[in-house]
């Protein structure tokens, strides 16, 4: 190494591995660099919020609540009629879909006369799709309304309430909730309160209807059972005058046999009746039991006292288990006893159902054992009744029929007049329990939502929007990011000179100018931190020959090259400054030494060095000269190699202004010459994959002595995370400018 210092950014870079941890600082400076991009698009967005929230017509949300609630006092007989309002989930959502029904919103339509409100009765605003087939003639046409359905404004007003309808169930209880949304909030509780009393209403008329179908029916049927009691009864007076019988219920001296043949008769009746129903109740029980159903859902079950007490008991048992095993174990004996007492109660809650089932057998083994017994009374009374045994028969099976007819005839009779009672029966099974209240605020838009969360979003957008240029900037942002990228010390931030620091007594001087008349400026000193950490790269051979090279035109190299020669000759060294760069020579057009011989009359033997090399203040300097056909061949030609051998013994520093890497080779050239390489990197300029890629290219010659960050905005830099200790814009006051 010769000696060589390892500078203290090259001892970081390999010494210090990078922290994944989130620096507070960075965070704070991103937010520091990009807050008027966050700010305007955050403002910018709340700004078109205001301004849409003032061109959005309010609207304003009315709710009434309406309870749906099952008949407390029942007329009795009527319930096998009328049903009642079954309040399980399905059904109350239900009589959602009815309070949504167009028939229910026709009724509010019609009643409120919505179809002349503007809001509801006037026509829809057309949608981007209906604007679209507008311009390009595919015009909607109108559907003519055909013979049956509503009007075409009926069923606009009708469309365009429900649209402004919601209608939900509160939670789990039996409350339905019905708002309605408008422009006008007076019109908005109207039309809430119109549809929860037109629901009411419906409930009503419902029911009216129902009992009024129910009537209409029985009536029919009283009518028709009216006429068979009639033919049968007359066919008994008929029977009983060609056989010159008397009646029974008009001659007190009938036979005994006739008097217990008539009570025989209606006990018979009974009976069957009782059998019928005892019958109906075990097969029901059988039924059950042989498809394994659930047995303690028979309504005897279910109206057991026996079975409703064991239940009781079973459930605080239950309640008892359950909270001591939540305190012991399941083998605790406190545990154990619980559980054989709920098993205990099963068992004697499945004996009580069983025990019920068997009395159901046996209540209709003896109510089939009575009706037998008096159908066998009844036939042996018949056996005994009179002379002619076929003409009682014959009676008492007309009187049979009469009778059955007659008892049909009043079960009938008795209904209708129920149902009757039932049609003028007004019992609620819906009323308003909150009628709608005029609201105090609109119901959207909310500006108190859509305000925050449009500054929320704004700012998500800005940061958003901050990030992406970050990310798309490929240029590198601060020499700690130069030097963790390329593995290469930065030398020195080269700052930007602004108009009004170079202005000098009323002139706005160049770099050059600027660094001799202000020797101590932040611009001077960093120029002289180039060429001093260039020298330190090699303290024992201190470098000579010094190329200055970058990866793409304008990167400065040009004029950093002046600079540094001007730098070390007020440092007492005898300069060489040499316009390498023979195809766009810009520091032989800066000293206007075009018209002058130069390095290529030099290569080509047309002059001498001594010749070609002008003085220009205290440096001198060797212009491009000539145009070139073939620079590169010249550049690496042994004349050239033997010119830079005379040049290192003539003077003390030599500073070669190369072309760039990156379009031509002349510089990869050149670099076999120099003792070091000055590598110039644009301030959030130059590509990074285009530096990388070019030191790659000049990586074999291992003569690159540091990056020189040029053009650094020293207003920006302190911006870019915690090392902004490199921006000399913290040690302004140090300077002289």
């Amino acid at each position: 190494m010769h000696g060589r210092i390892p500078l203290a950014s090259e001892a970081t870079v390999a010494a210090a591995p990078e922290d994944d941890a989130i620096d507070l600082r960075q965070l704070l400076d991103f937010f520091w660099r990009r807050w008027k991009l966050i700010l305007s698009t955050a403002t910018a967005l709340v700004a078109l919020t205001l301004l849409g929230l003032l061109t959005v017509t309010p609207r304003y949300t009315a709710t009434a609540m309406v309870l749906l609630e099952p008949r407390k006092e029942k007329i009795f007989g009527a319930e096998s009629i009328l049903p009642e309002l079954n309040l399980d989930t399905g059904n109350v959502d239900s009589q959602i879909s009815v309070i949504q029904s167009i028939n229910l919103l026709q009724r509010v339509v019609e009643k409120q006369k919505l179809t002349e409100d503007a809001e509801f009765g006037g026509p829809a605003k057309p949608g981007l799709l209906s604007l679209i087939k507008g311009m390009i003639g595919l015009a909607d046409s109108e559907v003519p309304a055909t013979e049956g359905t509503l009007p075409p404004d009926v069923l606009r007003a009708i469309e365009n309430l429900g649209k402004a309808l919601d209608v939900s169930r509160v939670a789990r209880q039996y409350v339905i909730s019905i708002s309605v949304t408008s422009e006008d909030p007076d019109k908005a509780v109207r039309l809430a309160n119109a549809v929860a009393d037109a629901f009411v209403v419906d409930r009503l008329d419902a029911r009216y209807e129902a009992a009024k179908r129910a009537s209409t029916w029985l009536t029919e049927r009283i009518e028709n059972l009216r006429e068979q009691v009639r033919i049968s009864e007359e066919e008994v007076a008929k029977f009983r005058r060609d056989n010159n019988l008397a009646s029974a219920t008009s001659d007190s001296k009938a036979p005994v046999s006739d008097q217990q043949l008539a009570e025989l008769n209606a006990k018979l009746v009974a009976a069957r009746a009782d059998t019928a129903e005892k019958r109906a109740k075990f097969e029901q029980a059988a039924q059950v039991k042989d498809k394994g159903g659930n047995l303690q859902a028979i309504p005897d079950v279910v109206r057991s006292t026996v079975i409703s007490d064991l239940r009781k008991q079973e459930a605080e048992v239950t309640r008892k288990e359950a909270d001591l095993i939540a305190r012991y174990s399941d083998q605790h004996p406190t545990v154990v006893n619980a559980k054989a007492e709920r098993r205990d109660i099963e068992r004697n809650i499945g004996a009580e159902v069983a025990r019920i089932i068997t009395n159901l057998k046996n209540d209709y083994d003896v109510a089939t054992a009575r009706e037998s017994s008096l159908q066998a009374s009844l036939d042996q009374l018949t056996g005994q009744s009179g002379d002619d045994s076929s003409i009682g028969i014959k009676l008492r099976e007309l009187e049979r029929g009469n009778a059955a007819n007659k008892t049909l005839f009043e079960n009938f009779l008795s209904r209708a007049k129920i149902t009757q009672e039932q049609t003028a029966f007004e019992e609620r099974e819906a009323r308003i329990i909150s009628p709608a209240v005029k609201p105090k605020s609109p119901s959207f838009p909310k500006k108190a939502i859509f305000i925050p969360l449009a500054l929320v979003v704004g700012m998500g957008l800005g940061i958003a929007g901050a990030v992406a240029l970050d990310l798309l900037s490929s240029g590198f942002s601060t020499p700690k990011e130069v030097e963790a990228k390329l593995g290469r010390p930065v030398l020195a931030a080269v700052p930007l000179l602004t108009d009004g620091e170079r202005r000098f007594e009323g002139k706005v001087l160049d770099p050059i100018n600027y660094l001799m008349k202000k020797p101590l400026s932040r611009y001077a000193e960093a120029v002289r931190s180039i060429r001093v950490g260039v020298q330190m790269a090699d303290v024992d051979q201190p470098p000579k020959i010094v190329l200055v090279t970058s990866s793409v035109p304008k990167e400065g190299k040009s004029t950093l090259s002046s600079c540094l020669a001007f730098s070390a000759a007020k440092g007492g060294q005898r300069t060489l400054l040499i316009d390498g760069d023979l195809r766009h020579p810009s520091t032989t057009k800066y000293f206007g030494l075009e018209q002058r011989p130069g390095l290529v009359d030099v290569l080509t033997g047309a002059v001498a060095p001594e010749v070609a090399i002008v003085a220009a203040g205290p440096i001198v300097v060797l212009p491009a000269g000539s145009n070139s056909q073939n620079p590169s061949d010249l550049l690496g030609s042994l004349r050239m190699r033997q010119l830079v051998a005379r040049l290192r013994e003539a003077y003390d520093y030599v500073i070669v202004d190369s072309p760039p890497v990156a379009p031509v080779i002349d510089a990869r050239v050149l670099a076999g010459l120099a003792d070091k390489i000055i590598y110039v990197v644009r301030w959030q300029s130059t590509s990074r994959e285009i530096v990388a890629d070019c030191l790659e290219q000049l990586a074999p010659e291992r003569k690159v002595a540091g990056i020189a960050f040029n053009v650094v905005n020293e207003s920006k830099t302190p911006r870019y995370g915690p090392y902004s200790y490199y921006s000399g814009k913290n040690y302004t006051g140090y300077y002289q400018q």
